[in-house]
Order: C-alpha cells, then structure tokens, then sequence
C-alpha cells in the first residue's frame, strides 16, 4: 500500500500540472532543478529520493496495476492520471500509517544508504570479533564504508563499544511499533546469523517487494531522526551519521557560475567566458535560488513583476509555464517565472503559505 499511497498523494499534490513520470524522478531521486524545483513547489520533499532502484518500467507496471484496481483513470492529456474515489479513500488510509510520518526523503536523501551500510557491517563487525571469530565474510561490498568501520574499530575498545552499541540499539528501536523493530532486526547480520533479504522480508511480513522497500526506508528515516534529534543519547550510532552540511548545488557546474556572478559578469559574459549556451547559465541561477535562501533574485526579476507573476499563478491555480507566460506581460520571460516559481513560499505571504 505504501508505493501505491504516495503515488496518488503525489498525484493529489501535483493536480495535473505534471504527468505521472514527475512522480517517478522525484522518487527516483533525478538530479535536476526541474525534480528538485517540484518536490520543493509541490510540497512532495518528503518522497524526493526515496526509491533510487525504482526503475521506469517497473514504475509503468505500478501505474497499470493502479489502473486496473480502480484508483486511477486515464486523464484526456497522455501520461496524466485523476484519482478515483476508491483511490482518495487509499489515499486517506495511507496518511493514517506510521511510514507516511517517518519518511523525509530530501533531509536524508544519499546519508540513509550510508547510514544502513554502517550499522551493518559495524553491528556485524562487533557481534563477530566479540566472540573471537575474525575470518568473517563481510556482508557490505563498499570499500569506503568497510575502511570508514575499520577505523571506526581502531579507536573504540571491543568490549565497553559492543555493550554501548547493543544498548544505543535496544533504546533506539522502542522508537518503533514491534512490527516495525523486528523488520528492521531481521535485515540484521550477527555472529553466525545472515540478515534476510528484501525478498524474504517482503514475503514474511506480507509486502510486495515495492512496500518492503518503503518501509526499511521510513523505518531507518525515523531512527535518523530520533539520532540526530538525541545526539546525546546515541554517542555512538550519531556517528553514523553524515553531518548535515550547508545545502549545496546538485552540480559543480552552477557553483562556478554563482561564483562568476558574484565578481559581476552577466549572464553572456559568462556563457562566453565558460563556452555554454546563456540558457544552460539560466538554469544554473534556478538552481542556485532554490538552494541558496540569501541568494537574491531582484537583479533578475523585479519586485513588481515578482507580484505581478504571483497575481497570475493564484488567480490561474497552476504551476504551468506556458499558462503563466500567456497571462504575464509580453516582456517577462520564462526564467522569470521559473525564478519566481524558485521562491515561491518564500514569496507568498505567511497565511498564503499552507493554502
């Protein structure tokens, strides 16, 4: 229920401004302005990357069985989907489960996998060295992951980290319905014991394989979130934990062109001086304003069409571009509309912002 449940809570958010397959590059996790620009417009953050193993085809799959159960129907646009009312009545029983509350897919987006690499190999690393046996056979092929444990062991004693690690452990999971703790558990490797794959799991607790892996994802995002929340409390399993840094662009490419605009080139000067088309320049400053709060786009767009764009997408209820643009004054451009859509609940007045 739960790929099917943020499938049509996605499909309820977007409200056919977008096709069924920007759902699957915000689950999918795409690096691109577009996907991050949406998950952040349409308020669907909490999924951006959740399902990177998603492929298209299987994802086509889903739709058509979503279909064929009667909680979508075909839109007359191709590739745009309603909801039933069957599929509304899903939808609701979805937002009452605990994974729905748990996942925060752009907080923790590329530190959870690190995070599930750690603890597994670390878990199996002290369950094993505990009881003297040293010729285990790791279970994590990640040569950054197994030299991060490595070092890890060299400068935490064997007996008093295994005991912590087993008691940050046994706290951290009361965090969890039983259900959810001892799934989370049987993924575990230990001394002499494998932990069961995504099959298994999927087959012992009654969930396709799509749920299985919704469920270790929201189930580990709520155990981050008790981490990093209680860093006291978890001295060892916050180390697990990559630092959250300062939001950074999703390429290398648009901080060299932050840099350049920062010294005071235009837009051309910098499309000649890094022999790039002025409209890839374009999409660099997007992604700066979605990343950077105190980046400023007034120099872009003034105060006055900012108000003027805003007017147009709450009077016409849409995020289309080509609507937006039919409506706005002839001398505003599509990256002025792309730059306001950047900002938009910056933009919006408080009380607007919830709407």
């Amino acid at each position: 229920m739960y790929i099917e449940g943020i499938i049509l809570d996605g499909l309820n958010k977007l409200n056919m401004n977008r096709s069924i397959f920007g759902i699957y590059h915000i689950l999918f996790g795409k690096k691109s302005v577009q996907s991050v620009q949406d998950a952040s417009l349409f308020q669907l953050e909490t999924y951006y990357g959740i399902y990177p193993t998603l492929s298209r085809e299987h994802y086509v799959r889903i739709i058509s069985k979503m279909k064929e159960d009667g909680l979508i129907e075909q839109a007359s646009k191709d590739n745009h989907f309603t909801i039933t009312n069957k599929g509304f009545n899903y939808l609701k029983s979805f937002h009452k489960t605990s994974i729905y509350q748990y996942i925060n897919g752009l907080i923790f987006q590329g530190k959870d996998d690190l995070f599930l690499l750690r603890l597994y190999l670390l878990i199996q690393t002290y369950s094993n060295l505990h009881r003297n046996n040293n010729t285990f056979i790791p279970i994590v092929d990640n040569q950054e992951v197994m030299n991060w444990v490595k070092q890890f062991y060299r400068n935490h004693p064997k007996t008093t980290t295994n005991e912590r690690l087993y008691a940050e452990m046994h706290q951290l999971l009361l965090c969890l319905t039983e259900k959810e703790a001892e799934f989370f558990v049987d993924r575990l490797t230990g001394y002499k014991y494998y932990g069961m794959s995504m099959d298994q799991l999927a087959v012992k607790y009654l969930l396709t394989r799509d749920d299985a892996h919704i469920f270790l994802r929201g189930i580990t995002h709520q155990l981050m979130t008790q981490i990093v929340g209680r860093k006291e409390d978890y001295p060892i399993l916050s180390q697990l934990i990559v630092e959250q840094k300062q939001r950074k662009f999703i390429t290398d490419t648009a901080a060299k062109t932050y840099q350049l605009l920062r010294e005071n080139y235009s837009i051309r000067q910098i499309a000649q001086m890094r022999k790039l088309k002025e409209n890839t320049i374009y999409d660099h400053i997007i992604e700066i304003a979605l990343y950077d709060e105190n980046f400023s786009i007034q120099s872009f767009v003034s105060p006055n069409e900012q108000v003027e764009i805003i007017s147009i997408i709450q009077r016409l209820k849409t995020y289309k571009l080509k609507q937006i643009k039919e409506h706005c004054r002839d001398s505003i451009t599509y990256f002025q509309i792309r730059l306001v859509l950047a900002r938009w609940k910056e933009l919006l007045p408080e009380e607007a912002r919830h709407d």
